[in-house]
Order: structure tokens, then sequence, then C-alpha cells
């Protein structure tokens, strides 16, 4: 692994150390009402599927596996976020996402990547990729149990550049932001605890990107994103969180020149900490 996730725990540790209020957490704390900032920071360790494909017209693309032609097996994910609260129910966040894809095979047929074929043998992927979101999220009413359901908007990038045996395929210079659609519930448990659960999605259709190789290139992309989560008050400041998360990922590229294509469906553990100031 690139990371541990132990690391993440150690970090915000530190970060809560100095915002210590020296007091216990109580049944369904919540945000103290002061409290205008939020620093997350998780990592993710999952079971990808999905395929990379990159080709020209003249020299198709071979469609590659992530999991049974590319041997990525595992994928890891370390994930920054922040959060500012403009007013009770209004809050501004952004997010840093890093996605670790790699793996490395011996295969028995020739394969085609980006107008390149590679004799049977050894193949190495590097499909590691970026996302930075912005967004708006506003409360839209409490629940009765304390809890609350918020929704927003945002907007993401994703940065890919994803590589076979050194030839890499830049998927970014195509990319467009791509808006999103967010909702989640926070709902306290017994004492400490609590749940939240989170859906996000949103994509483009096939549009012109505005860039131009061999003619014009056409952008299709669609996320979706979902979480459900166990989480535990340290202190009324500082929160712990465990649980699944599932992403969805599919980026298509299209011109009289080139087709490219990646899909990543990843079935993932979360662990984390949300420190709040």
């Amino acid at each position: 692994m690139k990371f541990g996730l132990g690391a993440i725990l150690l970090v915000l540790g530190v970060i809560s150390a100095a915002i210590d209020r020296g007091e216990a957490a109580d049944a369904g704390s919540n945000v103290p009402p002061s409290s205008r900032w939020e620093i997350g920071l998780d990592g993710r360790v999952g079971v990808p599927a999905g395929y990379l494909k990159v080709g020209e017209f003249n020299v198709p693309g071979t469609r590659l596996r992530l999991r049974d032609d590319l041997d990525i097996d595992l994928s890891e994910a370390l994930e920054f976020g922040v959060r500012y609260h403009l007013t009770p129910r209004d809050a501004l966040r952004a997010t840093f996402l890093y996605y670790f894809l790699d793996g490395s095979t011996t295969t028995s047929r020739p394969v085609t990547y980006n107008g390149q074929t590679f004799a049977p043998g050894r193949l190495h992927t590097n499909a590691d990729f970026s996302r930075a979101t912005v967004g708006y999220e506003r409360g839209l009413f409490p629940l009765s149990n304390g809890g609350s359901l918020t929704g927003g908007a945002a907007l993401t990038y994703v940065y890919l550049n994803a590589k076979v045996n050194g030839n890499a395929e830049d998927f970014y210079l195509q990319e467009l932001p791509v808006p999103l659609l967010t909702v989640r519930l926070d709902t306290p448990l017994r004492g400490r605890f609590g749940l939240t659960a989170s859906l996000e999605g949103g994509g483009l259709p096939r549009v012109d990107s505005l860039r131009k190789e061999g003619g014009t290139v056409f952008l299709e992309q669609q996320h979706a994103d979902a979480g459900l989560a166990l989480t535990y008050a340290l202190r009324p400041a500082l929160w712990l969180h465990a649980g699944y998360h599932f992403t969805y990922f599919f980026q298509r590229e299209k011109s009289h020149e080139d087709e490219n294509a990646f899909q990543l469906i990843d079935n993932a553990f979360r662990l984390g900490l949300t420190v709040r100031f």
C-alpha cells in the first residue's frame, strides 16, 4: 500500500490536539454552535473493476479489464476535504481526491494501446488519477431525532493520464468541469455514535470538449458516489467515521482520430476523521 490508514489518524490526531476543548462528547452531539470550519481526511482501500481502452481508428485499442487483464486488483484512495459554514444551514466545500490504480502482469497476447502494439510479455499499468471538487451545500430540513438532510450542487474536475508500459494517454487534455448533485443524511444514534449516508452523482452527455485532435473531440463522462458510515464522537469537535464507499467513474473521448475510454467501479472500505472548529 502507498499509504497507511494509521497515518491519517495520526495527522488528524495532531490537529485535534491543537483545538482540544477538554470536554467529553455527550449523547446526540452535533457540530458546536461556533463551528464554521470542518477539515476531513480519510483513506479507502477497495476492490476495483472496469476497463481501459485507448486507440486510434486505424489502430483500434485493446479493451483491457482492470483486474483480469492489468492485474489492478486493489485500489487505494486518499481524500482531503474542507467545508466552511457561511450560516448554520449554508456551507461551501472543497475536496481533493487521489486514486492509486497500479498493476503489473504478464500477458500471453499482443496488446495495442495508444497506437502502439506490445508483444506478449510484461505489462505495467499506472491509471492513477486525481479529482478536485468545489460545491455549495444547504441544510434542507432538520430531523425530529436531531439529525439533518443536506443537499447541494458541485463541479468536479478529473486529471487522468493513464500509462501502459510508459505510453501515456492524456485524458486530462479533453477534460471539462462536470456538474454534480449531492444529498447527505446525518443522524445521531445512541451515545457518541451516529450514522451518515451520502449520494453524489452527475455527468456530461456527449459534448464538444472545445478541443481539436484530428477533428472535434467529443467528451462523455459520468460520476456516482455513495457512502454509508458509522461515526463516533471522540470529542465534540473530533469525529471518527468508518464504513462503505462505492465509486463509479466513466470517461470517453472520441474524435475522427481517437477513441479512448476509462471505467472504474470500486467497492471500498473507508476510514477517516473530521475536525470541526
